[in-house]
């Protein structure tokens, strides 16, 4: 019969696995770690024993041949009733080989990794005068010992009590002889006398917590001055030298504090009997994976993993890796989280749709980004068009045609414009194997024939029927993608202390600009504006020359110079970052340096003032001429 001790133990081991379950039972793993249930890692599982009768149905360690050749009878207490329903069969226990000296082991082998809380063994017969508790965290390739049980640790195992020295390896705590049937051994795998108490999840409790094999061995067994069976006769065979009623392996499937449940680790174990049985494979949240929750989820490595944290509760999840709907997967890169100072380490895997980059960000190469669809979308590449007579051939290890991700715009020949490299640019004719030849006349000429024409609106480039509406020359030339400007760039070539006044010059219209002797007329973006001190010095993007003085001009980045017009230093007029302008103004005799002065042109880019250009380029504005951005 189980004594008091005994129920009142597996009472309150009961209600802990209850409460836990419950507590699991409200999900509230979403935003918090968590751990499953705890119960007994043996139930369900085979338990072996070494014994010198072998060759009987019950799993055996045997290291030996048997001692009886003769065949062993019927195994009455086999290891597997060390782990039945105490309540439902109280009076059922394995017992060693009778008659046999020790010493005997009893073995659990698990099928993965697991944590191991406690483990609490009742007797039947005495208590063992000498005991140890292994662990393996590697499926038996190396051993470590948990606890050693002696009734005398120095003449056992030449180690100090933990009675007299807390932390000694060795305890006489239960191993005394008395009592004769019921005593308990139990073992704490994390000893709550500790001053530090440690996080269940922390690398230095799972060092200590992990188990994939238990090996109890008892080394020595005791008399007990009660007999066990005051009604045994001569006739009843010898008592068992070690005998259990119950072994609880206490513990839970390893998860890192990122699952509430475990499904079982192997197939076969769906078809397990025992509802009470702790599986092994974690079912893994905060988008983490693997078998013990021990990696980010295929598309969430864009933080690197963490276990969750037992002490506060933070549930250290994983973030998904921005891949725009093109990837699948994504490995976290230790590099690219320093350099980005630690927010974002995702590389995305195998980019799909034709994108490439860390995030399947942009169009691979020969491809373009089309203009009306989402970049999330599977169709947002297409394929680069460029036609083949007018753009350059693909550079070695190229595949296929290059175009510009964004605009499309793909690599002409000399002389050759448009988006897919089909035709002329202004001033220039012949399209073919070369690209196009400059024209030999004083205005514009022919595209096919080379033939001089008299005036820019004799060439058809623009396509402008006769009453027809001319086109925004914006539209005729490649979209450029944004500058990103820093905090220090947007500062005006005008120093306005308050004491400076700016009276800009207006265009009244293109003929005032036709008429006016400019050296230099552009389109251009403003880039930066600094003051160097004894002069300013503005840093601008050519998008467009329609004139040119004694130094040629060209699309690109280059230097205007304001000229201060008072003894404070004030510029006009005013060029802000950021913003397109038509600018025209003179040159500096001598170093060729471009000026803007107060009679300088300074006007924002507008479509209506593009609108105006083409119609003075139509009517023939001398010395104007436009050069395409390719």
């Amino acid at each position: 019969m189980l004594g008091t001790a005994l129920r009142q133990m597996l009472v309150a081991l009961s209600w802990l696995l209850l409460s836990a379950a419950l507590s699991g039972a409200d999900s509230r793993c979403l935003d918090q770690a968590c751990s499953p249930p705890i119960g007994n890692l043996a139930v369900g599982r085979t338990l072996l024993t070494l014994s010198s009768c072998c060759g009987t149905s019950t799993p055996h360690l045997c290291s030996h041949p048997p001692a009886n050749p003769h065949p062993c009878r019927e195994d009455a207490h086999p290891p597997a009733l060390m782990t039945d329903d105490p309540f439902l069969h109280p009076g059922t226990w394995w017992a060693s080989g009778g008659g046999t000296a020790p010493p005997d082991e009893i073995r659990l082998e698990l099928e993965t990794k697991f944590c191991l809380s406690h483990v609490v063994l009742v007797f039947r017969s005495p208590r063992p005068a000498a005991m140890t508790v292994e662990r393996s965290a590697d499926f038996g390739r190396s051993w470590e010992t948990l606890k050693v049980f002696a009734s005398d640790c120095g003449a056992e195992f030449d180690l100090a009590d933990d009675l007299d020295e807390p932390g000694s390896l060795c305890t006489s705590r239960y191993s005394g002889a008395q009592p004769c049937s019921g005593g308990e051994v139990i073992l704490r795998n994390l000893d709550p006398r500790n001053a530090k108490p440690l996080d269940p999840y922390s690398p230095e409790a799972l060092v200590r917590l992990t188990i994939t094999n238990l090996r109890i061995r008892l080394l020595k067994a005791q008399a007990c001055t009660t007999s066990l069976n005051p009604t045994a006769t001569s006739e009843s065979p010898p008592p068992a030298p070690f005998a259990v009623y119950t072994l609880q392996a206490r513990g839970t499937c390893l998860c890192h504090g990122h699952a509430e449940r475990c499904a079982p680790f192997k197939t076969s174990q769906n078809k397990t009997q025992d509802s009470n049985m702790v599986f092994g494979k974690c079912v893994c949240m905060h988008h983490t994976g693997g078998d013990h929750c021990e990696k980010c989820a295929p598309l969430y490595n864009d933080w690197p993993w963490r276990p969750a944290n037992g002490s506060s509760g933070e549930p250290n999840p994983c973030r998904k890796c921005e891949c725009h709907g093109h990837a699948d997967s994504c490995r976290f890169s230790q590099r690219a989280w320093l350099s980005s100072g630690r927010t974002s380490g995702g590389v995305c895997d195998s980019c799909r749709h034709n994108t490439e980059g860390r995030r399947c960000q942009r169009c691979r190469r020969g491809y373009r980004r089309h203009p009306s669809l989402p970049f999330k979308s599977p169709h947002a590449c297409t394929r680069c068009w460029c036609d083949p007579l007018g753009s350059l051939p693909p550079a070695p290890g190229e595949d296929g045609p290059w175009c510009h991700h964004r605009s499309g715009w793909c690599r002409c020949k000399p002389g050759v414009g448009g988006s897919s490299c089909d035709r002329c640019l202004p001033s220039y004719w012949g399209f073919g194997d070369d690209g196009c030849e400059p024209c030999a006349c004083p205005h514009s000429c022919h595209p096919t024939t080379g033939c001089c024409l008299n005036s820019y609106s004799d060439n058809h480039v623009l396509n402008v029927p006769i009453g027809g509406k001319v086109p925004d020359v914006d539209l005729l030339f490649p979209p450029e993608e944004e500058v990103p400007w820093s905090k220090e760039l947007p500062v005006s070539a005008q120093h306005n202390t308050g004491k400076c006044g700016c009276k800009e010059k207006k265009l009244r219209s293109v003929s005032d600009l036709c008429k006016t002797k400019h050296d230099y007329v552009i389109k251009a973006s403003v880039l930066s504006a600094h003051d160097k001190g004894s002069h300013a010095e503005v840093r601008v993007k050519v998008r467009e020359v329609l004139r040119s003085g004694r130094v040629p001009l060209h699309q690109g980045t280059l230097s205007l110079y304001p000229l201060s017009w008072t003894s404070r230093g004030c510029t006009c007029p005013v060029l802000n970052p950021g913003m397109k302008y038509l600018l025209a103004g003179p040159e500096e005799p001598g170093s060729g340096r471009l000026l803007v002065t107060m009679q300088s042109v300074v006007v924002p880019w507008t479509p209506r003032l593009a609108l105006f250009i083409s119609e003075g380029l139509r009517n023939g504005c001398p010395g104007l001429t436009r050069s395409e951005y390719s």
